[in-house]
């Protein structure tokens, strides 16, 4: 697992489908990120951390359309959104919805 160091509460990234494929093949990453950071926040520091992934995780101030993400198995939907705050511990999965019939 590979591992980027940013001071504060330690969460891990797990990224799927082409999201995995953008992030140059982790399937997973811990980082560091001050307590309270937001999911939206935290997704930006990902494009900034991992260059394959600028552009595919945050439009504006919000997910990118086509981008899923659950904080310990939950949608973020159902929490607060791109606002949820991360304290430390979590698992974060960043994922396209999949499609089928």
């Amino acid at each position: 697992m590979a591992e980027i160091s940013n001071p504060g509460a330690r969460v891990r990234v797990v990224f799927l489908a082409s999201l995995y494929e953008a992030s140059g093949r982790r399937r997973e990453v811990e980082v560091e990120v001050p307590s309270g950071t937001t999911v939206v926040e935290l997704a930006k520091l990902l494009e900034d951390l991992i260059p394959g992934l600028r552009g595919r995780l945050v439009e504006g101030d919000s997910i990118a359309e086509g981008v899923e993400v659950l904080v310990n198995g939950r949608n973020i939907e159902w929490l607060d959104g791109p606002a949820t705050k991360l304290r430390g511990g979590e698992v974060v999965v960043f994922f396209p919805p999949a499609a089928g019939g």
